[in-house]
């Protein structure tokens, strides 16, 4: 269910096939500081030694092990980020489970005991269609430009920024003004169950500890390598509620699959939540198209106008309505079936009211279903703290000219939504610039991403980190 959901966003982000081969060919992604002198010595990336430099080892290192659900080897990971910390003098504090499941956490003290914590997940999407890879799942091998294997993007390259913008912290020797907290968790892909939330529950101690967020969940829209559309920080997303209708006949949940395919969005009543429109308000000066630029620019017709909001894409058209998205049907043990549902929810919308309205009663009448499990919350993170205010900064040097702003995801969801029930503010922030087109093959074989685009991410996110901590 949850590949499906990130698939879904990535390929409302896809872009042409040329703007793909063009990435093939060239592979140049906006420069950084730290990265302005390989690229002025290599022209176009071409002749890069990428496996030698220390941050594609440790990539690879990463991707080499098995963390892929449904039985990710955590408690290996979390030794690999150990051992790095301990290099550098930082004692981490590490929660073993039986099944190999573990979380792990480290601080930098600073001024203010509130930390800035750089929260990633270490489970991955299941190996699936192992035989159809080219390159192995877990080698992280290199060829031309790209590096290959699961949870390249989701999130294992991300995990090594936080790793060594955090790392760069320590080695610094000086006392942080903000302290910094490293924070690796169990079982995101399932739930969070041992991971994000356990520690949210069990451990106050740490909650406290937590000023601000960094997660995964930011968006780059690309073009092409050097055509940015909008760099956007995750801020808010819909809330999920999922459940399963069960049944002994395949062809009923068939049919009640076929029906909220057809009839699972409200469309006929559209609402402009003010997450929403925050967004839209910073989005809609970077559409292409004239037309979506007209249309977004006055986000409040939008739910008023059907002519206009027919006229958005199925993207855009999901941040203005709730919507119920079902899944493959499932054989079960004993012979029966499941349909599983994800019911996506806009901020302010009753999950009642929703399944009232978008699987009334009769739909599955003789039908068994579980009861609606709601995770998350209605509460975006502000968009007027220092830490959101000094993100959009460091992205617009990064990349002058290029839009800059909130972002709302309506179609996944990331741990950002515990952090933000507890009250701690999150923002989903990826220092990568690849193209949309790229992104559509995670948790696909052959899996991979553009190493120019992750070398620069990788000096970025570090420049963002010490820039929020000094």
């Amino acid at each position: 269910m949850r590949a499906s959901a990130r698939v879904a966003l990535w390929t409302s982000l896809a872009a042409t096939l040329a703007a793909a081969l063009a990435l093939e060919r060239f592979a140049r992604p906006l420069p950084i500081r730290d990265a302005a002198r390989i690229e002025a010595e290599q022209g176009l990336w071409l002749g890069v030694d990428f496996g030698a430099l220390p941050e594609v080892r440790l990539l690879r290192q990463l991707v080499a092990i098995d963390t892929s659900q449904p039985a990710p080897d955590e408690a290996a990971a979390v030794d690999l980020l150990a051992a790095r910390l301990a290099a550098v003098g930082v004692e981490a504090r590490i929660e073993r489970f039986a099944d190999r499941r573990a979380n792990l956490w480290a601080i930098l003290e600073g001024e203010e005991p509130r930390a800035l914590v750089l929260h990633g997940h270490l489970d991955v999407e299941p190996l699936l269609e192992d035989g159809l890879w080219r390159h192995p799942p877990l080698g992280g091998e290199i060829e031309g430009p790209w590096i290959y294997g699961r949870g390249m993007y989701d999130m294992k390259s991300l995990t090594a920024a936080q790793l060594l913008a955090f790392e760069a912290v320590a080695r610094s020797g000086r006392r942080p003004r903000r302290s910094l907290m490293l924070l690796a968790t169990s079982s995101e892909e399932t739930g969070s169950d041992t991971g994000t939330r356990r520690l949210l529950a069990l451990r106050p101690d740490l909650v406290r500890r937590m000023g601000t967020v960094l997660t995964e969940g930011g968006v780059v829209e690309a073009t092409s390598p050097s055509e940015i559309k909008y760099w956007g920080i995750e801020f808010a997303q819909k809330r999920f509620a999922q459940l399963s209708v069960c049944s002994r006949s395949k062809s009923d949940l068939e049919a009640l699959r076929t029906q909220l395919e057809r009839d699972g969005r409200s469309a006929p009543r559209p609402r402009l939540a003010p997450a929403v429109a925050a967004f839209l308000g910073a989005y809609a000066p970077s559409r292409g198209l004239g037309l979506y630029r007209e249309l977004l620019a006055e986000p409040a017709r939008l739910p008023l106008e059907m002519d206009r909001f027919e006229r958005l894409t199925p993207f855009l058209q999901s941040l203005l309505r709730d919507e119920i998205v079902p899944f493959r049907l499932e054989p079960e043990s004993d012979g029966s079936w499941r349909l599983d549902l994800s019911v996506h929810l806009l901020p302010g919308s009753d999950l009642d009211a929703v399944l009232a309205e978008l699987l009334p009663a009769w739909a599955t009448l003789g039908l068994p279903s579980t009861p609606p499990d709601l995770r998350g919350t209605d509460t975006a993170s502000p968009l007027d703290s220092e830490v959101f205010r000094s993100l959009e900064r460091g992205l617009a040097e990064h990349a002058p000219g290029v839009p800059v702003g909130p972002y709302f995801l309506p179609w996944t969801a990331t741990d950002a939504r515990f952090f933000r029930a507890a009250g701690i503010p999150a923002y989903g922030v990826s220092p990568f610039a690849v193209m949309a087109s790229e992104t559509t093959g995670i948790a696909k074989p052959d899996e991979r991403m553009q190493l120019p685009a992750y070398v620069a991410g990788i000096g970025l996110y570090r420049k963002l980190v010490e820039t929020l901590v000094d």
